[in-house]
């Protein structure tokens, strides 16, 4: 590795292994040298944010608009290939949420894709049912889980909350509005082939207040 001269240095990070690191700037690009003065990352990122803030031991890092992540030996883990990265641990424990050409993923903390980048939103985990998350493309819906697999496909136009209607069943609508409904474990309990449904309980509890209201009719 070699010197850096003529860089005007902004500020120095101490390593967990005791080791100072020092942010330098060259031409508006920034890099690390160590105490040595020796490079440990030539300055070519157009920003490097602090070590440790967003992931233990490493360094968020920018090119181009694109953002990845680099550890303290100046290894690149994560190539700066997203558009934007999540703090970790917001949407699941180990996870970050990264965008990538307008759509979005997670990558785990070894800096692995876990999720594609591949849906138009993504929800939080636990919003519907525990350990699972919303997941939207092209105007369709499904979830996730938090093992990263496909637990309903994504061929809804609308998923309601679960426990809406009838007990651990949420109702679920097509491209075509016609009307089903899921169970916790994914599967089509009710197939998606009806124009309207109502719940029964309500519907029984309108027909017992109505007969009521009769009654006390008659009696007057």
């Amino acid at each position: 590795m070699k010197k850096i001269f003529s860089i005007s240095m902004l500020f120095l990070v101490t390593c967990s292994f005791g080791q100072k690191l020092f942010i330098v700037k060259s031409d508006e690009r920034f890099g690390l040298i160590n105490e040595s003065g020796i490079e440990v990352i030539p300055p070519k990122y157009n920003f490097i944010e602090d070590f440790d803030k967003v992931h233990a031991n490493w360094a968020k890092v920018e090119l181009n608009n694109l953002f990845g992540f680099v550890d303290k030996n100046g290894k690149i883990v994560v190539e700066p290939k997203y558009e934007s990265i999540s703090d970790y641990n917001e949407y699941n424990q180990g996870w970050a949420l990264v965008k990538k050409d307008g759509k979005f993923g997670f990558i785990n903390e070894a800096g692995k894709e876990v999720v594609p980048p591949v849906y138009d939103k993504i929800g939080k985990f636990g919003e519907y049912t525990k350990d699972w998350a919303s997941v939207e493309s092209q105007g369709l819906t499904g979830f996730i889980t938090t093992d990263g697999n496909i637990i309903v496909p994504l061929k809804y136009a609308s998923i309601e909350k679960f426990d809406g209607i009838r007990r651990n069943w949420a109702l679920v609508k097509d491209k075509k509005d016609k009307l089903g409904f899921i169970d916790k474990s994914g599967k089509e309990i009710i197939p998606v082939v009806y124009d309207s449904i109502e719940a029964f309980t309500k519907k029984k509890a309108d027909n017992i207040s109505t007969e009521k209201k009769t009654e006390l009719a008659n009696a007057d």
